[in-house]
């Protein structure tokens, strides 16, 4: 009898493990295939451009680190940037190249765990669906010396057209602030380190920096992530059928520019 029980007894704890497992496998899946309901909202500064009102968590910045390092403007020159964005979004997101499909422009820090889902999530979904969007990737370091740093070094990076492979690389190193230690991934990947050190200290990458600073400001983005899509602009992380949805909503407008 003391048997019987006992068998049961781990039967029914064997089904509630697997319960339990299916629940938190199947559950993401299940809600996956679904067709996410949309919301969206005008906004009136920045015409024809919406904000979509279903965003998940972001990594808030914090006050106290706000633009360290990270060629913060003066006044004068920020509210010029801010007049710039204002006056054609479309470019500041995605740059001045025409383009017939629509443009993602990302917008993280490296000390935002929630950014490496999501850019991981956003490469995927590229990948399943090639030539359907474009990425602009946009480095907004808000939270310290060390977003910075690697913020200007991936910058730095992209002007030898090595973006992609350093930024895999400080990705799994976010708390990297030793510019000497960025130089030895810059030659591991081939790269001219001694350019890369000059690149990170012009005035090159902090015009990039201070134009990605203005957009936050103009578009509210006061944490990473931060998205356009097309004309749709949104904060914190999505489901990879919301990200999907947005950009088919988008396919009709865009966001061309000259």
């Amino acid at each position: 009898m003391t048997t019987q029980i006992d068998w049961r007894r781990r039967a029914l704890l064997a089904g509630g493990a697997l319960a339990v497992v299916g629940w938190v496998k199947g559950v993401p899946y299940l809600a996956s295939l679904g067709t996410p309901d949309l919301t969206f909202e005008d906004i009136p500064s920045a015409p024809p451009f919406r904000r979509f009102l279903g965003s998940g968590s972001a990594t808030p910045a914090a006050a106290i680190f706000a633009g360290l390092d990270a060629g913060e403007p003066e006044p004068e020159t920020n509210d010029r940037l801010k007049d710039i964005v204002r006056a054609d979004p479309c470019s500041a997101f995605y740059g001045t190249q025409k383009s017939d499909i629509v443009s993602v422009a990302m917008f993280s820090d490296f000390a935002c765990p929630i950014c490496r889902i999501v850019d991981d999530r956003l490469s995927d979904l590229n990948l399943s669906k090639p030539n359907s969007f474009t990425i602009v990737r946009h480095q907004l370091p808000l939270l310290g010396v060390a977003s910075a740093t690697a913020s200007r070094a991936v910058l730095a990076t992209d002007l030898q057209g090595g973006y992609r492979d350093m930024h895999q690389r400080l990705i799994r190193t976010p708390a990297i602030t030793d510019e000497s230690f960025v130089a030895v991934i810059a030659e591991n990947i081939g790269l001219d380190a001694n350019r890369l050190l000059e690149d990170m200290a012009s005035e090159a990458i902090d015009q990039r920096l201070q134009m990605t600073a203005a957009i936050a400001d103009v578009f509210g983005f006061y944490g990473t992530p931060a998205f356009a899509i097309g004309r749709t602009v949104f904060m914190g992380s999505v489901p990879a059928n919301t990200l999907s949805r947005l950009i088919e909503l988008e396919v009709s407008n865009p966001c061309l520019t000259a």
